[in-house]
């Protein structure tokens, strides 16, 4: 007992495995009751190693212990394991992408390198609180902007401040109820709010977190929602932003008000939303290169299998009902009952079994405190469905399932009594999983005598932050996978490469130096590529003097296995990685010794191929694919014949012009390389024939002169830093008069031109001032030194009078007498001034 509660009691484990500081507090309250009471913990049972199988020592860190266990599988021949999916009633964005890519991570693991069969079961919440209540708002703002709500949609005006109002009395209560619109935007939000929005936490000595995000996010919907009532109140237009805000806050005062018009039995209403959002869903994490669960489970078609589940509980005496109206009632799970059968409940986090925030969001918003639970912990297995909620036949009358009882079912349905694995986010940990793992236990325990093991190991992948709050729905706070990647901001290379470079159970921050840091990662990975690709298609013989770097190749492969026996320690990889390139290009820059043989530059690089690939980091690309490198570190394909003849002809001329031997007659024009090739082919290689047809042309327009070494180096650097360039290709080139690399544009590549060209503009920009400062300190030339006599004496004019003043103009015609009336005028201004001129120099 004493060594079990050191291990849950150890800090190091209580700082990693909670989410706020309040968790924290109540981990060292719950080891302190263990400590005085000795309540029972129950034995993890370590699955048995197969005798007759040799697997490898991989250990995996347990949810279920706090601690790294021997990974054995109930059957060596096949890994069974259920994941918790999306629950979908919005857009996955970047929070939920930190969990399925670092499960993908994993999976691939198990699969391409230890090589495992996976069963991979997923499932989709496609009902629960959080998407009735959205499926009722969206289906109601729909019906009020049809205007089919009558007196709600009659007078836009009273329904949208009533909707403010309410919105403020609920979730900003200092903002007093009567505050117009207007003045909130003014500043009355920041008064009252000030303390929140200056980063301070709302219980002083605490650390803000969560509810202060909550707090902020609230603000800016009631500012933007402001803004836009205003804007149409004054016949403007509202931003597209600010009229989502106003949505947010009529949707809930709507659903308020309207919410027992919804029928029941209209499935549609729901299903429309989530069959939407699953479809969105599966596209963005295709698009992450998310492999396919093996099996997808929807709660709305395990109706039947839930109400049996639920029953089989019930008959196990772990269960309960509550009548809830005439007809209908709810059950719910019994822990007391439960325990005093010798089970435990929340084995994944005990701290937090009477966490009422946490009860309460897991019971869903829709869910009040029942009247007749028998304790304030019991869970809803299944709820009667009130008003404006979907519902189905079950022997408790019309009813839904409660959150937890869902995967409890469809996993034991798909997976049996037991499996291996069990994942999900680390908020999931308590209560959905804790609660899973009861009712589970529960369903599949009959004899009531021991401690029922449903899941061997549970996985829970660490928060994705900004702030120090986790990326959520709730908070708003979160960018999208779709706007993620359709601006840009990220690929899917680049983020998965920052998910396996902080590994999959810690937390992660998102922070320019984590940006930076999975950048220059991909970069140097990209580089070397390029680089080894290269040299492995050299025709050189080998070498002996690699023995140095292929010692630490083979040191990295060890370290390789290592780490990924190590919990799947993606983050030492992902460093040992660097450190062989990072060996390798010491040997490849070595003024010692002949660089790397292509031999053993194309052993390290398949190799590192196959853990890229093995990492999910190059599409559908298995570790077995022969192909080396990455998507990328090569020019299009259909492209290629044309840019090495086009690269190859530029080659000779540039030796030749350098040289100073080159002639008329070296400038034959590049000849096309003629083969079949389809219409998308065509296509693909249309820039680069315009290209080579352009340089052609320029070439034999070149005259044989003293200046034809020159124009054509001009013109071979054309075509490398502009021609070429502009198309994503570039040709670098290499001393001892080996052909150009044909290589595509890298990030390294622009950075360092512009870097280039910055340097250039601020070197010419200096000069320009330089010669500025030089004029302005020469002394200016006295005005009155032009002879008057003289001044109008040049090709303008043809004649001129015996003072020197024009007459006619270059034309020979006479000018006008105002002009030479100007003329006069100027001629007098010049004489007085030439005048003192000639003083001075008395």
């Amino acid at each position: 007992m004493s060594v079990r509660l050191s291990i849950i009691c150890n800090v190091r484990s209580i700082i990693s495995q909670t989410r706020v500081g309040k968790a924290i507090s109540l981990q060292f309250a719950y080891c302190q009751r263990m400590m005085a009471t000795a309540v029972r913990q129950p034995e993890w049972q370590q699955p048995k190693e197969p005798s007759d199988s040799k697997l490898p020592p991989i250990k995996i860190y347990n949810s279920l212990t706090r601690s790294k266990n021997p990974f054995y599988p109930i059957n060596p021949e096949q890994i069974t394991w259920y994941a918790c999916g999306p629950t979908v009633y919005d857009d996955a964005h970047l929070g939920h992408a930190r969990n399925y890519v670092s499960t993908d991570i994993i999976r691939r693991v198990l699969r391409d390198y230890f090589k495992f069969k996976v069963r991979y079961i997923q499932n989709v919440t496609d009902v629960d609180d959080k998407i009735i209540l959205r499926a009722r708002q969206k289906h109601l703002i729909n019906e009020l902007n049809h205007g089919r709500l009558g007196a709600f949609s009659e007078d836009l005006t009273s329904t949208r401040t009533s909707a403010l109002r309410a919105y403020l009395r609920k979730n900003l209560p200092k903002i007093q109820e009567d505050t117009a619109p207007l003045a909130i935007v003014e500043g009355t939000l920041a008064k009252d709010y000030s303390t929140v929005l200056e980063g301070q936490p709302l219980v002083p000595g605490t650390v803000a977190g969560d509810k202060e995000a909550k707090i902020k996010m609230h603000i800016r919907t009631a500012l933007a929602a402001s803004r836009a009532m205003h804007a149409i109140e004054v016949k403007a237009e509202p931003s597209p932003g600010d009229l989502v805000s106003l949505e947010d806050v009529l949707m809930p005062y709507l659903d308020d008000k309207l919410k027992n018009t919804i029928d029941s039995k209209d499935h549609s209403i729901f299903t429309n939303l989530t069959r939407f959002y699953e479809k969105r869903y599966t596209a963005d994490m295709r698009a992450l290169n998310v492999l396919d669960p093996d099996e997808i489970t929807r709660v709305t078609e395990y109706d039947k299998e839930i109400v049996a589940f639920v029953e089989r509980i019930e008959q196990n005496q772990f269960a309960y009902t509550i009548k809830e109206d005439s007809s209908n009632k709810s059950v719910y799970f019994d822990i007391k009952a439960f325990e005093a059968a010798n089970n435990s409940y929340a084995r994944l986090e005990p701290w937090n079994r009477n966490d009422t925030d946490l009860l309460a969001d897991g019971e869903g918003a829709l869910s009040k405190d029942a009247t007749g639970k028998r304790s304030a912990a019991d869970f809803a297995l299944w709820k009667a469905s009130k008003a404006g909620e979907p519902s189905w036949p079950s022997p408790w009358g019309e009813g839904r399932p409660g959150w937890h009882i869902e995967c409890s079912a469809m996993a034991s349905d798909k997976l049996g009594k037991k499996f291996d694995i069990h994942s999900g986010g680390i908020d999931l940990a308590f209560p959905h999983h804790d609660n899973e793992l009861a009712q589970s236990e529960a369903y599949w325990n009959n004899d009531h005598d021991h401690q029922y093991q449903w899941v061997n190991y549970f996985l829970h992948m660490g928060h994705l932050s900004i702030a120090g709050s986790k990326m959520s729905k709730s908070l708003k706070n979160f960018t999208t996978i779709k706007e993620a990647l359709d601006r840009g901001t990220w690929t899917p290379r680049g983020l998965r490469i920052v998910f396996l470079l902080g590994g999959w159970r810690e937390g992660i921050e998102i922070t320019d130096a984590m940006v930076r840091e999975g950048s220059a990662w991909e970069e140097r990975v990209n580089n070397f590529f390029i680089k080894a690709k290269d040299i492995s298609e050299d025709t050189r013989k080998d070498t002996e003097g690699d023995q140095d770097l292929l010692e630490s190749f083979e040191k990295a492969k060890d370290d390789t296995f290592a780490a990924l026996c190590n919990s799947f320690d993606t983050p030492t990889v992902m460093r040992r990685i660097s450190e062989l390139i990072s060996d390798y290009n010491i040997a490849y820059n070595s003024a010692d010794k002949p660089p790397p043989s292509p031999s053993t530059t194309l052993s390290i690089t398949r190799w590192m191929t196959s853990v890229v690939n093995t990492f999910g980091l190059n599409g559908t690309a298995t570790p077995e694919d022969p192909k080396i490198g990455w998507s990328g570190i090569d020019v299009p394909e259909d492209a290629k014949p044309l840019l090495t003849s086009l690269s190859r002809k530029r080659d000779s001329l540039r030796r030749k012009a350098r040289s100073k031997g080159i002639t008329k007659q070296d400038l034959t024009p590049v000849p096309y390389p003629e083969r079949t090739m389809t219409e998308a082919q065509l296509k693909s290689e249309a820039p680069f024939k315009g290209i080579l047809e352009s340089f052609n042309k320029t070439l034999q327009g070149l005259n044989d002169s003293q200046t034809l070494a020159k124009d054509v180096l001009q013109l071979t650097d054309r075509l490398r830093d502009t021609d070429l360039w502009d198309k994503d290709v570039y040709l670098e080139d290499r001393d001892n008069d080996a052909p150009a690399l044909i290589r595509p544009v890298t990030k390294e590549l622009r950075a360092a031109r512009e870097e280039k060209e910055r340097r250039a503009r601020e070197k010419e920009e200096a000069k320009l001032k330089k010669e500025q400062a030089k004029k302005e300190e020469a002394p200016k030339p006295d005005k009155g030194e032009q002879d008057h006599m003289t001044m109008f004496r040049t090709e303008e004019y043809s004649a001129w009078d015996a003072d020197g003043i024009p007459t006619k103009d270059k034309d020979g015609e006479e000018l006008t007498k105002s002009r030479r009336k100007k003329l006069g005028k100027d001629w007098e201004k010049q004489k007085k001034a030439h005048e003192v001129f000639l003083a001075k120099g008395k």
